[in-house]
């Protein structure tokens, strides 16, 4: 509200102008009242003395009138009306000094021009044209005036001029003098005043431009310095100094040779840049501070002043190290897809790690950060992960950093034993127990004390096993079957599933407290899909394995074969590459798998039943395809319920398990049925 009360920027320049204008005419005042002033006293001594006090009164009058106009100059509101009354007063001042000094001779004639300029300076063009305006109305009516006699007392002696022809002509030209001030003038305040704006735009730029200068030179992740045509460094940002081991005050002054050899400027080198031809090379150096090998990209260019005379270069530093590291894991992770020689010589391929999980990608590398931190506690983990991640590659790991290493590492399958057995699988029994149990059985918690006891699948724990599970994991105690004495076991528990526990939880198939109990830490395991950059690393690792397996050298891919297994999805994971890979291995009579050594599944690049399922024949129905009743509704289900098997085991790639998940049922029940109709050997794929 302030500013627009006193009329904002263009009112606070005007009102600096008058600040400088005012005190100007307060000086000019002070230098007339001591030197014109005293001067016509002196000749107003030899007269009457009238000149010298109007002289006087005038001089005083301008004196008053400026500190009244500083005084008012920032209170006023319309700074511009307030700057043409100072023009006013102004020319009225200058004729009055004409009254009293010498009429149209007086000296003071010269003031109005210099009352023209600080009009045009003030005011631009209007400023000036007003204050000629003024100035002739002014100088013409003082003329007529001299002429007719009304000022006749004021000069005492003087002539004056008379009306006439020649008397008219010299006011006509100093008029015109006037007018023509008045358009230089404006000509010339235009033009200055235009020159200040841009002045003032180039240095807005200029400041834009070093500030973003600045900005680019901290923050553009590459090392900037400049020398002078000799190599001395005449500035450096922090990414330079950093690069080439130093601190960012040291560099000033210091030879850029002395500091980075590769950069000293030869005289081969100095030619090129005055010849502008750019300089451009990548260079191995060792780190001053730590002596590790790094890659450099470096660029040099010329640096010109305005009249294009070289002042000095311009060095842009890149420390290329960590791209050229990704550049080389990148060409290793791409061999499958090159010519078929990429996946030769396995020889040269690193050796599988001692945790069992064979990749480097981000996901996998996590999973390793994971089990680094838990294994060295003995709190219970809970893996998760579809079939055929590797839970129980994980848990061996765990177990294999754990303190307890050198004790047992039993691994349990809770969905591939029956209910009746598997509390004695678990917790063991006494001789007679039950029928059948004819001698102790320790059981596979008391077998595994001092180790860890891995609990694959789960969820395919009974209800009332939970229960027990859950005192055991509470209180390490637990009872065999058929014995009224407790064992105490110290193991540590790592459970496994590919079920949602928290949805088998919510459906009440699984116990919220032993949920609880066994979720203390939760390890993610990611299925293959999420992981691509692993592949080329597994199929190496898996050709190795299946051709020491089955005795062979097959020791590379085709490169259609390795395109296929590339696009492939692979929804059974690790498990089914290793299956694909030992069928490949199998078939292959040489030393390269080529794609009729592949799947058919792998061929089609989609999973068995993903997208087409095969025509199921539907079995005829015997009561209208034997009309003597030898069929029943018996036969009829059993022909249907073998048809969903297998078509179940087609759609889960062979998983057991998958199939189990995809119809609804139990592992168990699956196995069950399978057996029942003889149909065990379809499913090739590992349990």
């Amino acid at each position: 509200m302030a500013a627009s009360a006193r009329g904002g920027p263009a009112a606070d320049r005007l009102r600096g102008q008058l600040h400088w204008f005012l005190l100007l005419r307060l000086l000019l005042v002070a230098c007339f009242a001591v030197c014109a002033g005293l001067a016509n006293l002196a000749v107003s001594s030899r007269r009457d003395g009238t000149s010298a006090a109007w002289i006087a009164g005038t001089l005083l009058a301008a004196c008053g009138v400026t500190w009244i106009s500083a005084w008012l100059r920032d209170r006023v509101r319309n700074v511009r009306a307030f700057a043409y009354a100072q023009l006013s007063f102004d020319v009225s001042v200058i004729t009055a000094l004409l009254l009293v000094t010498g009429g149209l001779d007086s000296p003071f004639a010269l003031l109005y021009p210099a009352a023209i300029f600080a009009g045009a300076i003030l005011l631009d063009t209007s400023g000036a044209a007003i204050a000629s305006l003024l100035a002739g109305a002014m100088y013409t009516a003082t003329a007529a005036a001299l002429a007719s006699g009304v000022g006749r007392g004021w000069l005492g002696p003087a002539p004056l001029p008379e009306l006439g022809a020649q008397l008219a002509q010299r006011v006509l030209i100093y008029d015109a003098a006037l007018f023509l001030i008045a358009y230089l003038s404006s000509i010339l305040t235009t033009r200055l005043r235009d020159a200040e704006r841009k002045l003032r735009e180039q240095q807005t730029e200029h400041e834009r431009l070093a500030k973003l200068q600045e900005a680019l030179a901290r923050h553009i992740g590459c090392g900037l310095v400049t020398t002078d045509m000799e190599g001395r460094i005449t500035a450096a940002n922090a990414q330079a100094a950093e690069i080439l081991g130093t601190q960012t005050e040291e560099l000033p002054g210091r030879e850029i040779g002395d500091l980075f050899p590769p950069l000293r400027l030869t005289t081969e080198a100095r030619r090129a840049l005055l010849q502008s031809s750019p300089r451009a090379s990548v260079i191995e150096f060792q780190h001053p501070s730590g002596g590790d090998e790094r890659t450099l990209r470096c660029s040099a260019a010329l640096v010109e002043n305005t009249y294009g005379h070289p002042i000095g270069i311009l060095y842009i530093l890149q420390d290329v190290t960590p791209l050229r590291r990704l550049e080389q894991q990148c060409a290793r992770l791409s061999e499958p897809v090159e010519p078929a020689a990429a996946l030769a010589d396995s020889e040269d391929d690193e050796s599988p790690p001692l945790d069992g999980f064979v990749g480097r990608s981000p996901a996998i590398s996590q999973v390793r950060a994971l089990i680094e931190k838990v294994a060295s506690s003995d709190a219970t983990v809970l893996l998760c992960g579809e079939s055929g991640t590797g839970k129980e590659v994980a848990a061996r790991a765990i177990h294999a950093k754990s303190p307890r290493r050198d004790r047992p590492f039993i691994a349990i399958n809770c969905g591939a034993i029956p209910e009746n057995l598997i509390e004695s699988e678990l917790f063991g029994h006494v001789k007679g127990a039950f029928t059948g149990a004819l001698a102790n059985r320790a059981g596979c918690f008391r077998a595994a004390n001092g180790g860890t006891v891995f609990l694959d699948e789960i969820g395919e724990l009974p209800l009332a096993m939970q229960v027990k599970l859950l005192r055991v994991l509470q209180e390490r105690v637990f009872l065999p079957v058929g014995s009224e004495t407790q064992v105490a076991v110290d193991v540590r528990v790592i459970a496994a599933s590919n079920k949602d526990l928290a949805a088998e939880l919510q459906a009440g198939r699984f116990r919220e407290d032993l949920f609880y109990r066994l979720n203390v830490i939760s390890i993610t395991l990611p299925p293959l899909r999420e992981r691509p950059m692993d592949i080329p690393l597994l199929i190496r690792h898996f050709l190795r394995q299946s051709s020491e397996l089955h005795r062979k050298k097959v020791s590379r891919l085709s490169v259609p074969a390795a395109r296929r297994l590339l696009a492939y999805p692979y929804p059974g994971n690790v498990r089914e590459l290793a299956n694909i890979i030992e069928h490949a291995v199998t078939l292959c009579d040489g030393e390269t798998v080529h794609e009729s050594h592949l799947p058919p599944h792998v061929l089609r690049g989609t999973p068995p039943l993903s997208r087409t399922a095969p025509r199921v024949v539907e079995p005829p129905f015997p009561w209208k395809a034997n009309g003597n009743g030898a069929g029943n509704l018996d036969t009829y289900l059993e022909e249907h319920e073998k048809t969903i098997l297998l078509r179940a085991l087609q759609e889960a790639g062979g998983v057991k398990k998958k199939a189990a998940k995809i119809l609804g049922i139990n592992y168990r029940s699956l196995r069950h049925r399978l057996s029942k109709y003889g149909l065990v050997d379809h499913s090739t794929s590992p349990q």
